[in-house]
């Protein structure tokens, strides 16, 4: 059977399992309870939206990568997004409550201006409380777009760990089930959804087989481990469906801070970042 290279994002159900998978993981990680049930709140809002976006125009060729994050011109649909995902949320504590009164009042120019430090990584210039709405609303955007491509015509870019629908870093790999997909590793994008094949024990950023390690912590289960290569000190984490059919892999992501905790502390740095918790 012929593995696909790519896999593209399916709106209608992927914010519906994100949000039940993050209330599923509030259960069981008493630390991270507060902020996994509002992520979920943030998915259902996204889910509500994802069908109802309108059909934004699509590139009339495909560039590599044909939504690129630092060449694709946004429409105005994300920051509707934004303000429908922000009128989801009832009434809420007084430093939340400031976050969403911030985002209700933002003009266009400011809305725009915070897409563009998120999309380039420039974390830092971003309020770490108005990311995840911001991310939210992007997410559903590139996501809506992405869905709508044809995988055929898709090429790999250059850079291998870098998506190849927009341009994005992955926010985790995950080990596939069924068919000709099972066992392969496939980089989940952080933005748009997509996924993409790539060899697994060989070091996601740059290519060594050498000095691949995996990490894990001790009673967080089998899910979640850290790749990591010890020849340019970077790691992502791999997540196995085999073990866990539900993973979602933003929510499990979040979930699994305290690997990136340990992960600092062993002296690596990771490759890509959850555009739902910057941490500041």
């Amino acid at each position: 059977m012929q593995i696909p290279t790519i896999l593209l994002p399916k709106p209608q159900n992927l914010f519906h399992h994100r949000a039940a998978r993050s209330r599923e993981l509030a259960l069981t990680h008493a630390s991270l309870t507060g902020y996994l049930n509002l992520m979920a709140e943030l998915a259902d809002g996204q889910h509500s939206l994802s069908e109802k976006l309108p059909g934004t125009p699509l590139p009339d060729f495909y560039t590599e990568p044909p939504l690129d994050i630092s060449s694709w011109q946004r429409d105005s649909v994300w920051r509707d997004a934004l303000r429908l995902i922000v009128k989801c949320f009832g009434p809420k504590d007084a430093p939340l409550a400031t976050i969403l009164k911030r985002i209700r009042q933002a003009q266009d120019n400011e809305l725009e201006t915070w897409a563009d430090w998120l999309l380039a990584g420039e974390l830092e210039s971003l309020e770490p409380g108005l990311a995840p709405f911001a991310a939210a609303a992007l997410q559903v955007y590139w996501t809506s777009l992405a869905s709508r491509l044809n995988a055929d015509d898709i090429k790999q870019p250059e850079t291998t760990y870098l998506c190849p629908v927009c341009g994005s870093l992955p926010v985790a790999g995950v080990l596939q089930t069924g068919g000709s997909i099972q066992g392969l590793r496939y980089l989940c994008c952080g933005l748009c959804a997509t996924e993409w094949n790539r060899p697994r024990i060989h070091c996601v950023h740059c290519g060594s087989s050498k000095g691949v390690a995996y990490f894990g912590i001790e009673g967080m289960g089998e899910v979640v481990k850290a790749e990591a290569c010890a020849d340019c000190k970077t790691y992502i984490k791999l997540m196995d469906r085999e073990k866990e059919a539900g993973l979602d892999p933003v929510a499990d992501d979040l979930a699994s801070l305290a690997l990136d905790i340990l992960m600092v502390e062993e002296g690596y740095q990771r490759l890509g970042f959850n555009l739902l918790l910057i941490t500041g």
